[in-house]
């Protein structure tokens, strides 16, 4: 395990706030006014923003802090600790000021202790956002910004970004920092491989109150967030970021209009082609007579095939413990498939598309290294003008420096092959290995850039498609991102999951990790069915993932690391003609999926939402984890739990029919126990009786 301590300064002693005298009863000041923007104020910073009439933000009084710790990180394999002490906070808190001043309302306040004051401007860029900018100056040396904000008995927190295993995120504190998930996520794991509830591929510094507004903050720093845990009565956000940064507060005043707004920054994932949604995609591994033997049996079962998924095109690799992956380079295996060109050109007169793989990893014993050590495409070690390097299971790596430009053009050369050869796209994998004490070619810090090193390699990627197939016919898929992914996102999938029905990090872990996903941005949505770590997955997990997928906008498989041993679509008959079903059921639902795909461009609102979105004056579904609506007029409520045949649904207010079985109608809002048999899982169209899916045989 890499260790990197970083120390203050100074040292602090205590775990505590800065000492300082008693704090007299604060005064109101005069309130500040720039349009429909008031800021009312009392003299030890605490205020209240008002817009259009409505309270948005408020803080009991100190509104920024400045904050320093000493730290010691520790990294192995893309997971994250960060042990911090000594940890201390400078909160100015005295003799607030409030003015206007040209286009800004000025918030001050100063410290009773020092020169430290905090300095709060807060501005109207458009009658969508306000924006707050916060610096706090004067303090002893500080390495985070701690913004204090009121928790109110309405205060909800859903998003920052992709989260596994909450959707209302009130009562927890996590960090945000873009870092593998870990093997099992169980936070009373010991492994130094496990992750917990926190690690996140994809997250995100914005959340939405379903009162209608939201918070997001412009920063690439890692961030921790409180939100109501450690004080009941209040949240904090403090990036460590001590210089001024901004926060965006969208005004909604409803949630689909917070949506709008923010995916306007976010960005909005682009659509893939229409056989990428329409079709099932295949995982497939093992040389051209596997991969053709498999699809031979999926077309004959009636399976609509549109993908290959190839990703050991670049070879196989055996990791031990029966766990089968694949060579981590850029380049085609010739051995394991001698006419990969000749291949993907027959499958496309099928009309199947061939999808690849890439990840950004260098490894020292393959054929990119050379070339990139020599040519500088590699970030350096901290104390050596050598290339920085870490392990991974496939032996010690490093990765593309992708702040040079030199380095992202050898990286899409590469890709530029895996084009001329005839894929239509690949798993963008990877993103989250940046070592923080990196050196890289642009001077930026790494610790900083760590965060965006996602966008940059999903960004090379895309660059590379759209030249080669401007038409759009291409299509990428990515599992990590940060603040601004939306802009080069296409399709997303939730990560490796375990095989297995764990509420840590299987089959349950699939819905909160799409509604989250769907608030950051993303609207195409994908998860490998069956799961990947961990396993053997067994014949009624996989049955039920299959059920989930074909109410996701991407219907896709992947055969996992225990690859000989989990179970897949044609291990038996009876699979198969399930998979085949519930295949062409994800087909016939293509029509909704694309309809919410299109409205997606226009309003920001994801293809799976959670149900906040759509009932954001019901509380009761604010925190719900294991149901969401595809488009704005299906509910599902998929089976997740081993063993059951039936399951608890809450129905928002409305009627809703079983797509099963028409005639079952249910009026809500009601919590109701609902049939659930393998082959039938609960899912209810909205208003009318839509559609009956016992047809699809």
């Amino acid at each position: 395990m890499d260790v990197v301590d970083v120390p203050l300064a100074e040292d602090a002693s205590a775990d505590a706030p800065e000492d300082a005298p008693p704090e007299p009863t604060p005064t109101p000041l005069p309130p500040a006014r720039i349009v429909d923007l008031v800021v009312r104020a009392l003299s030890n910073g605490g205020f209240s923003l008002v817009v259009g009439g409505r309270t948005l933000l408020s803080s009991p009084g100190g509104p920024a802090g400045a904050q320093r710790y000493n730290e010691r990180v520790e990294y192995l394999f893309g997971g994250w600790r960060f042990n911090r002490t000594s940890v201390r906070e400078e909160r100015p808190a005295r003799n607030a000021t409030l003015a206007v001043e040209r286009d800004a309302i000025v918030l001050t306040t100063r410290s009773a202790t020092g020169p430290a004051q905090s300095v709060l401007r807060f501005t109207r860029p458009s009658m969508d956002e306000v924006h707050v900018r916060a610096e706090v100056t004067g303090a002893t040396e500080h390495k985070a910004t701690m913004l204090h904000f009121a928790c109110e008995p309405a205060s909800h927190f859903l998003g920052f970004g992709e989260q596994f295993n909450d959707v209302d995120h009130r009562g927890r504190a996590f960090s945000l920092f873009v870092s593998e998930q870990g093997l099992g996520r169980n936070p009373a794991s010991r492994s130094l491989l496990a992750g917990s509830h926190e690690t996140t591929y994809f997250p995100v510094p914005f959340f939405l109150d379903p009162r209608g507004f939201a918070l997001s903050i412009d920063t690439d720093a890692r961030t921790m967030v409180d939100l109501c845990a450690a004080n009941p009565d209040e949240f904090t956000l403090a990036p460590e970021q001590p210089e001024a940064l901004t926060l965006r507060l969208y005004t909604g005043p409803t949630v689909a209009d917070v949506m709008r707004q923010w995916t306007v920054v976010q960005g909005r994932s682009s659509v893939p082609p229409a056989w990428a949604v329409e079709g099932t995609w295949l995982g497939l591994q093992g040389g051209p007579t596997a991969v053709r033997g498999a699809i031979d049996r999926a077309v004959g079962a009636g399976v609509p095939v549109s993908v290959a998924w190839v990703q050991d095109w670049i070879g196989p690799r055996t990791l031990g413990l029966g766990n089968v992956d694949i060579r981590y380079h850029w380049t085609a295996d010739t051995a394991h498939y001698p006419d990969l060109a000749g291949m993907i050109s027959s499958l496309n007169t099928q009309g199947i598309r061939f999808l690849g793989y890439f990840n950004p990893f260098v490894l020292q014993d393959e054929d990119q290294w050379a070339e990139a050590a020599r040519d500088g495409h590699l970030p350096r070690a901290p104390d050596r003008d050598v290339p920085v390097d870490f392990p991974l299971p496939h032996g010690i790596s490093s990765m593309v420096d992708l702040t040079s430009t030199r380095a992202t053009q050898w990286f899409q050369s590469y890709a530029d092959r895996a084009i001329t050869l005839g894929m239509r796209g690949w798993m963008q994998d990877y993103g989250e290995w940046l070592p923080i004490d990196a050196r890289l070619s642009d001077g930026r810090d790494a610790r900083r850039f760590h965060n965006r090193y996602p966008i940059e390699w999903h960004r090379a990627a895309r660059t590379a498609l759209q030249a080669r197939y401007p038409d759009g016919d291409w299509v990428m898929f990515t599992r990590s991102g940060w603040l601004g992914e939306g802009q080069v996102a296409q399709i997303v999938w939730a990560g490796d999951q375990e095989a297995s029905f764990s509420e840590h990090d299987g089959l349950p872990t699939v819905v909160p990790a799409m509604v989250s996903l769907g608030m950051a941005g993303i609207s195409y949505i994908a998860h490998d069915i069956g799961g990947y770590f961990g396993g053997p997955s067994t014949k009624e997990l996989y049955l039920r993932w299959v059920e989930l997928a074909a109410f996701t906008p991407i219907f896709r498989t992947h055969e996992g690391l225990q690859r000989d041993l989990n179970w897949t679509w044609d291990r038996d008959a009876e699979t198969l003609r399930f998979f085949s079903r519930f295949a062409r059921v994800h087909r016939a639902l293509a029509p909704e999926i694309n309809a919410a795909g299109t409205a997606h461009q226009r309003t920001g609102m994801p293809i799976v939402r959670a149900l906040a979105l759509e009932f954001a004056d019901d509380p009761r579904v604010y925190g719900l984890r294991d149901e969401y609506m595809l488009g704005d007029s299906l509910l599902v409520a998929p089976v997740v739990t081993a063993g059951a045949t039936s399951r608890r649904v809450y129905f928002p207010r409305g009627t809703w029919f079983s797509v099963w079985d028409p005639t079952l109608r249910i009026e809500g809002p009601i919590e109701r126990d609902v049939p659930a048999p393998l082959g039938s899982p609960p899912v209810f169209s909205r208003g009318t009786p839509r559609m009956d899916l016992r047809t699809i045989l």
